[in-house]
């Protein structure tokens, strides 16, 4: 027998009539102890207990999650959360850029990606209690975006004031957007007259923050640049959720929290390969296994490589396998539509300096996959591939670098414009920069 709970925060108002419900709930099913209830539910003990203390009002994850693991109904308690939060949270119509005359608040997600596999490490990770901004990063075609969008699509329902979005990658014709135009686009989106937005960058700023402070809004970053993008739009709320996306770890921005995406574990690929892989194609389970290496379990090029498979439905994998191993064109084959691996690589790999991009040249003609031991002054170069993404880290533990398969192949293609330097290039390695 544990210690007696505490009593439900009497001043909480519907927080703590909502609390008491749950707590209703729990003696219903038998009151299962919080630790039993968090082997099922994905959040810790505490943070179970704290959603029935009437202190605060617990996420809507939180909430279903204390509901299913005592045998609840889901949806009667997602709309009886949203009914609360839509009183709890009711925002006074005086504040400025509140949506009027009946316009909707802004629903800017991109689609949500559909057959979504594996991420349980790092979705609980999201899932539980702590301060935002939060940095999602990782490298080039890891599955960053459909993590980040699978999360917050799963949070939207309790963003009652709505979701924000900007891209801000380099790939835009007009070059890479400026805060001061995603402040532009965010603040009408949330209903700022035109005549009201005027002024400096730190004026639209101020604006942004202060309408993120008093609502219940996601907003998706994806495809930060570096940290002066987003600087401006770092707001310090306990009721909005800032994600940003990006291969780099943005280490110059302080206070947020991070997590650092790898490649599928080799059981999730080949449930993703399963999955889409078409019944009339002949594939045994060496094939599979194949098939996920070829790609080097990055959920990008796997998704490239099973829609280009789908093209020819009736295909023996072996067959096929055997050719793209034969001709070395596995970099040319994952292309379908505007979807590239090469491009993705490439967009990464602009982003180096010289030096770092002549690193990786020297590193992909001599080294095998697993990268040896670098002399200490290439460290900082070292560093700087693993930040865009272009090495990893070899083990869990972070012991040891690993250049995939695939960047190999990109880097043995773009090494030939250089060719002729290389030489030069092995003696400058050897004296530092």
């Amino acid at each position: 027998m544990g210690r007696p709970e505490k009593p439900v925060n009497s001043a909480g108002g519907l927080v703590a009539q909502f609390a008491s419900e749950l707590r209703q709930l729990r003696a219903q099913a038998g009151n299962p102890t919080y630790r039993e209830m968090a082997q099922s539910a994905m959040f810790s003990p505490s943070v179970l207990s704290s959603a029935a203390s009437g202190n605060r009002m617990p996420s809507l994850p939180v909430t279903l999650a204390f509901v299913t693991a005592c045998g609840g109904d889901e949806e009667t308690w997602r709309q009886r959360w949203l009914a609360v939060t839509g009183g709890y949270m009711r925002l006074p119509s005086r504040l400025p850029g509140r949506p009027a005359g009946g316009l909707p608040y802004p629903a800017q997600l991109p689609q949500r990606p559909r057959g979504f596999i594996g991420r349980a490490t790092e979705l609980a990770w999201l899932q539980a209690p702590g301060d935002t901004p939060i940095v999602i990063s990782g490298p080039a075609g890891v599955g960053k975006t459909d993590l980040a969008l699978y999360y917050a699509y799963a949070r939207a329902a309790e963003m009652t004031n709505g979701q924000l979005y900007a891209d801000l990658g380099a790939h835009h014709a007009e070059g890479v957007p400026s805060p001061y135009d995603i402040l532009d686009g965010f603040l009408r989106a949330l209903g700022v007259p035109a005549d009201q937005l005027s002024g400096t960058l730190d004026h639209r700023a101020g604006l942004y923050r202060t309408l993120l402070a008093e609502r219940r809004l996601l907003v998706l970053l994806d495809n930060v640049w570096d940290e002066r993008q987003v600087r401006p739009l770092l707001v310090e709320t306990d009721t909005s959720t800032t994600l940003l996306v990006s291969r780099k770890r943005l280490l110059g921005l302080r206070d947020v929290r991070r997590v650092h995406v790898t490649p599928l574990s080799r059981a999730d690929s080949i449930a993703m390969i399963t999955v889409a892989l078409p019944p009339t194609v002949t594939a045994g389970p060496d094939d599979l296994d194949r098939l996920a290496e070829f790609c080097g379990d990055l959920p990008l090029a796997l998704d490239i490589a099973l829609r280009r498979i789908a093209l020819r439905p009736h295909v023996i994998l072996r067959q096929l396998l055997d050719g793209w191993h034969q001709n070395g064109n596995a970099l040319s084959w994952l292309c379908i539509g505007d979807l590239s691996m090469r491009e993705s690589l490439r967009s990464a790999y602009l982003t180096l300096s010289q030096p770092a991009q002549i690193l990786l040249h020297w590193l992909a003609r001599t080294s095998a996959d697993d990268v040896s031991p670098l002399p200490s002054e290439e460290d900082e170069l070292a560093d700087e591939l693993v930040d865009a993404g272009i090495l990893s880290h070899a083990h869990h533990d972070f012991a040891g670098l690993r250049l995939s398969p695939l960047v190999r192949a990109f880097a043995l293609d773009m090494a030939g414009s250089i060719s002729r330097d290389l030489p030069a290039v092995a003696g400058s390695l050897r004296a530092g920069y």
